[in-house]
């Protein structure tokens, strides 16, 4: 079972990677979604040996393969087309050398079928800024590399002004009615469990990379489960267990 510290780490990071993208720049966030971004389990075979895109070492990765091993890959590699079965990596060289690390042969992959340098740079700053934090110091020394490349077009200033705290913040979020929400998360659940149990019979007519999104999810709520079985009705969250 998945720590419970790795299992709030994997959903930390996962929702920091989400809510990053939105906070680029309108037409670049359009360039960057779903039209050309379709998820497919990528054989390893077809990633091209190319790290323009890498913008920090790989090193240990050990912790990362665990967490794969454990809970699945929750979160897909970025890489777009070069030629018939080539992928260039954009963003998760990190996921792809713990996936090799654990002789896996597949990765889960959004495949980006075109997407220019400027934007696949964005995509990268991304992925990369939501998933480590650096110091004042290690952004500007980021900025004045990517400045020298030619690289610092609007949507990677946009990136990285964010992380400097130069941009301006995102609106606050509207205050959480906890009632409400815990009452429709119960609902949104039934309607959930109705659809797996629909789709049961069409199983193997859902396309495998869909399949594996849908068990990693579902193994993301198993592990969660005895997490909130220990905190018991009413319980308090800030209270020590017994």
């Amino acid at each position: 079972m998945v720590e419970g510290s790795e299992l709030r780490e994997l959903a930390r990071d996962e929702r920091a990677a989400r809510a990053a993208i939105p906070s680029l720049p309108a037409e670049e966030s359009t360039k960057l979604g779903d039209p050309t971004g379709g998820l497919e389990t990528l054989p390893l075979t077809q990633l091209e040996e190319d790290a323009t895109f890498r913008l920090r070492p790989e090193g240990d990765v050990a912790g990362l393969a665990q967490s794969i091993a454990r809970s699945g890959q929750l979160i897909p590699i970025e890489v777009r087309l070069r030629g018939p079965g080539r992928w260039q990596i954009v963003a998760g060289f990190r996921r792809v050398a713990a996936l090799k690390l654990l002789r896996r042969e597949k990765a889960l992959a959004r495949l980006h079928d075109d997407l220019g340098d400027e934007e696949a740079l964005a995509l990268a700053l991304v992925d990369d800024l939501a998933h480590r934090t650096l110091s004042r110091e290690e952004l500007e020394a980021l900025r004045g590399d990517l400045q020298q490349r030619g690289w610092y077009g609007a949507a990677a200033q946009e990136a990285v002004e964010r992380a400097l705290g130069e941009a301006p913040p995102p609106p606050e979020p509207e205050e959480l009615d906890l009632d409400v929400f815990s009452r429709d998360m119960v609902t949104r659940l039934g309607e959930l469990s109705g659809d797996l149990a629909s789709l049961f019979d069409a199983w193997t007519d859902v396309e495998p990379a869909v399949q594996e999104q849908i068990r990693a999810q579902l193994r993301y709520n198993r592990d969660l489960l005895p997490f909130l079985e220990e905190r018991g009705e009413g319980a308090d969250p800030d209270s020590p267990q017994e």
